[in-house]
């Protein structure tokens, strides 16, 4: 993992992929059980943007080449204990709004790759309806489902 000084963020990227239907590609994490959106920590001299790429390919094993949307960035205190995490630190997670290309598979499983802590676990992915309950997610991940719905609604 990348650590920084208490008060410098570790930079994430977080993909937030959407069908045609509006449907936002999500998964249950095997090791704390909370549901999640592919998200992984930038690493040094990588912009966002391949970031987001490399972690939607590693973690659905979809590799995507159409045009993101940038969401912003969402502030975000991670404890110790939450997500593999050893110490309490900032991060900065930057957002990206992708739309699927063809169709998808209504759930599929893959097998995490590219992060020690994650290799080899086994993702169950789904799309997540538009009003959808966000009650299993973690604070973050609600936040960015906010943004994404929000999104969407500005297109209508």
């Amino acid at each position: 993992m990348t650590t920084g000084s208490p008060s410098t963020p570790i930079l994430k990227a977080c993909a937030c992929m959407v069908d045609s239907r509006g449907r936002l590609l999500v998964f249950r994490h095997p090791e704390d059980g909370n549901m999640q959106l592919p998200k992984g920590t930038i690493e040094p001299g990588e912009l966002p943007e391949v970031a987001v790429r490399r972690e939607l390919l590693e973690e659905s094993g979809i590799d995507y080449a159409g045009p993101l949307q940038s969401l912003g960035t969402l502030d975000r205190e991670c404890e110790a204990g939450v997500e593999g995490n050893t110490h309490r630190h900032p991060q900065l997670w930057h957002l990206f709004l992708m739309r699927a290309e063809g169709r998808l598979p209504e759930t599929f499983l893959h097998t995490a790759t590219g992060s020690p802590e994650e290799e080899g676990l086994v993702f169950l992915f789904h799309w997540l309806e538009p009003g959808e309950a966000i009650d299993d997610f973690a604070l973050p991940y609600r936040q960015t489902i906010e943004r994404v719905r929000t999104a969407l609604l500005l297109e209508a």
